[in-house]
């Protein structure tokens, strides 16, 4: 019987130790399995924080990358977030425009603008596109198409606005030239059909004119009458003269084109200029004796260099009286010199007289620009210029400052193709 109970607890014992040992094995199976688990969760957190991290810097950089301004506002319209061309365009570091009103940061005002696209995309939850703004500035007033889209909570409310910003200055210049080019080009065509009638009845007068002074007793002119008929048949002449310069204008005229020396139509066109005035002035002619010649014609290019004189001196006599009712002198001078530059001829003519107000610098070579007193300019000449200068394959321009003025003309140098040779056979 004592045998049999031993045996039993043997038995007993021997079955609790392996039922321990499976319990502790299946523990461990279980434990690493969690571990294992654990892991994985772990590296998959891992994975997806570095991929969050990534996107972020991509979209971090992507909108550092553009090259439009863009800024995140909040319902105060304060900066909350904004790129590196914003904050490059203003010249703020990107830490101090946070939390600054972006009518403050952007556009320098103590208030919002007027038709705030971002309020009104606050107000209504709805984008705001192509909404143009100006900025003044002090050379030239600049433009700015501004669009805002809404980042919406989860009520549908915005919660913020997306504010984009692009300067437009330059497709305005543009677009403005593109009108003003079709403007000129039916003025042009207008003025020439006009030109064309006034020609005739013009000649008429002229001559009508001419004929009563050479025979003033037939048509009894006494000296009040001559004076009279002397008068018209000035207004006339003029009046042909602008009607010539509207054709000139307004039609591309062939010329004769010939190897031109330019020193010479330079020498031509001051001995030209009879100017009242113009003799006491001091000029200085300074030409280059090794200058190219210039494929062109010569007529056309001198009437050019005589306009560019005419103007010159005509500013130095305007400065020369308005200093002289000051009771202040004035010494006026007028410098004409001729170089080669690079592959062009160049001929500047410098003057110190009233020079060109910053306002008017874009539209002296527009037709029927003039800063003359009426009946004194036409506003005719620099844009005439133009067009032949144009018609040269040339340039013509200015640099005006306070004590000098110089208009520069630029044409091509003639260049002699050199002569084919040809290898003996």
């Amino acid at each position: 019987m004592i045998v049999l109970v031993s045996g039993i607890l043997a038995a007993s014992l021997t079955a609790c130790g392996w039922l321990f040992f499976v319990y502790r094995k299946e523990k461990n199976k279980a434990g690493y399995f969690e571990r294992a688990l654990d892991a994985k969760n772990q590296r998959h957190d891992t994975t997806i924080t570095e991929k969050i991290t990534l996107s972020k810097k991509q979209l971090e950089t992507a909108f550092d990358a553009i090259t439009d301004l863009i800024c995140a506002l909040d319902s105060d319209l304060r900066i909350t977030r904004v790129n590196k061309s914003y904050a490059a365009f203003v010249g703020v570091p990107i830490p101090k425009l946070l939390g600054r009103h972006c009518w403050e940061a952007f556009w320098s005002r103590a208030e919002p603008c007027d038709h705030c696209p971002a309020q009104m995309t606050f107000a209504t939850g709805k984008p705001v596109l192509k909404h143009q703004i100006k900025m003044p500035d002090k050379d030239r007033p600049r433009y700015f198409t501004v669009a805002t889209y809404p980042v919406l909570d989860a009520a549908g409310k915005p919660q913020n606005v997306i504010e984009h910003i692009r300067d437009s200055t330059d497709e305005k210049v543009i677009l403005e030239q593109l009108i003003r080019s079709e403007k000129l080009a039916s003025i042009g065509t207008m003025t020439a059909g006009i030109a064309h009638e006034m020609i005739n009845p013009l000649s008429g007068i002229s001559g009508t004119a001419g004929n009563m002074l050479q025979m003033p007793g037939k048509y009894g002119l006494n000296e009040k009458g001559v004076a009279r008929v002397t008068a018209i048949l000035d207004a006339s002449s003029r009046a042909s003269a602008i009607v010539k310069d509207l054709l000139h204008l307004s039609r591309k005229e062939d010329g004769t084109s010939m190897l031109t020396d330019v020193n010479s139509l330079v020498l031509k066109a001051v001995e030209a200029v009879r100017l009242k005035g113009f003799p006491s002035l001091e000029h200085k002619i300074n030409l280059d004796t090794a200058l190219a010649r210039v494929l062109c014609d010569p007529t056309k290019i001198q009437q050019v260099i005589i306009n560019l004189v005419t103007n010159a001196v005509q500013s130095v006599l305007e400065k020369k009286s308005n200093l002289a009712r000051e009771h202040r002198s004035f010494s006026g001078l007028i410098l004409i010199s001729t170089q080669t530059e690079d592959d062009k001829v160049r001929v500047d003519i410098s003057d110190n007289g009233t020079g060109v107000a910053d306002d008017i610098k874009g539209k002296i070579f527009d037709p029927f620009f003039t800063t003359r007193p009426p009946g004194e300019g036409t506003g005719l000449g620099l844009s005439i210029c133009q067009k032949i200068v144009d018609e040269h394959q040339g340039r013509i321009f200015f640099e005006s400052t306070e004590s000098l003025t110089t208009f520069s003309l630029l044409l091509p140098a003639y260049r002699p193709r050199p002569e084919s040779t040809q290898e003996p056979a």
